[in-house]
């Protein structure tokens, strides 16, 4: 996949139109060359992965679109028209989970969450590694997306992507974890990053954060993924991973001390009985058990520098490092904090051990900033 392209440095843009086609065709028009660059790659792996016509799941993804959340299926449309593409490639990339779920061979497992409330005075930490194939380690950028009504919503995504990991002006954020269930890949559900990208539009605490995750649930999802909402201070501090596959929602919360930890593998029944992750890339579950111990009774106290240094451990696969040979090498492309205080993302790019000093605010005693 040569098609992508290498990161010079850490991309960000601001839309500076909030209506949602033309929000997207501004997107499409200024990451022209990336937007293409990615539906090739991604065209690479869906044919890798044994899918015969991308397009056609990206048109029936896009239609589910069209129902559950119309103005980014409209957002979508604008993307296409910017970058000179078929609508139906660009809702291909935003299908990409559910198409690749669709292959004879689905991708690998990915990311690591850790989540800790904190305690008075202090902000909850939540980070993740982002783990995906090295070829598509410049495919990605912070996109700040403004609103009509003044919000604002501010994520990491793939180019031609509409969200993925993030945070709002409300101090809603969402991490994001990829999970595999025997039952994935039974048609185009609503994309799961859709489902991230709507949230964080929409949601101004966590209970509202999870209503529209558990809309999507019954809408119908053909991609389990887990979406660990967070809420700072003024959206109430507490966080909750729903893991959604295509038989519904299940929902994690954090341990007595605060603390929410969650990898590849399903937390929840009956989910966990059709989880086929722990047999495949049985890594998961060494990752969740190195993080468990590390961290254990620091929810109430766990410092950003330490969540770092924990993601930053190569104890188990937590930092990964090209865990597959020739051009689909597989790697941590960013390690990515929620600013609750900020409303913002910290983003660190390529693997974390790459950044000894990462210079992360701590916010002890911290005033909220309000957008």
């Amino acid at each position: 996949m040569s098609a992508a392209p290498v990161p010079l440095a850490h991309l960000r843009f601001t839309s500076s139109v909030a209506e949602p086609r033309e929000r997207g065709r501004e997107f499409g028009e200024t990451w022209r060359e990336r937007v293409r660059a990615i539906a090739e790659a991604y065209g690479e792996l869906f044919g890798r992965a044994g899918v015969p016509d991308a397009d056609a799941l990206g048109a029936r993804a896009l239609a589910r679109v069209d129902a559950w959340a119309p103005d980014l299926a409209d957002e979508i449309r604008g993307i296409a028209q910017g970058a000179g593409l078929p609508v139906d490639r660009v809702a291909a990339l935003n299908a990409r989970t559910e198409i690749l779920a669709s292959g004879r061979t689905p991708g690998p497992g990915e990311c690591t969450t850790l989540v800790a409330l904190g305690g008075p005075g202090t902000e909850p930490v939540a980070a993740q590694n982002w783990d995906w194939y090295e070829s598509l380690a410049g495919g990605w950028l912070e996109w700040e997306i403004p609103h009509p009504d003044g919000r604002v919503t501010r994520t990491l995504t793939e180019f031609g992507v509409v969200g993925k990991i993030g945070i709002n002006d409300r101090g809603v954020g969402c991490l994001f974890n990829i999970l595999h269930h025997r039952r994935d890949g039974s048609g185009t559900g609503v994309p799961v990053h859709v489902v991230a990208r709507r949230l964080l539009d929409g949601a101004d605490t966590v209970t509202e954060a999870l209503k529209i995750a558990g809309s999507a649930g019954s809408a119908g999802t053909t991609a389990s993924t887990t979406l660990t909402v967070v809420g700072g201070l003024d959206a109430g501090r507490t966080a909750v991973s729903a893991e959604l596959w295509p038989g519904g929602i299940g929902h994690v919360l954090p341990d007595p001390d605060g603390l929410l930890l969650h990898t590849n593998h399903f937390l929840t029944r009956p989910a966990a009985d059709g989880d086929t992750e722990p047999v495949t890339d049985p890594d998961t579950i060494v990752r969740y058990e190195v993080l468990r111990r590390t961290l254990h009774g620091r929810g109430a106290d766990l410092t950003p520098d330490e969540a770092f240094a924990a993601l930053a451990d190569h104890t188990g696969g937590v930092c990964v490092h090209s865990a597959t040979d020739g051009p689909h090498e597989f790697r941590t492309l960013a390690t990515v904090f929620l600013d609750t205080a900020a409303r913002a993302l910290r983003v660190f790019p390529g693997p974390p051990c790459t950044h000894p000093e990462p210079r992360l605010p701590n916010h002890q005693g911290a005033v909220p900033c309000r957008n």
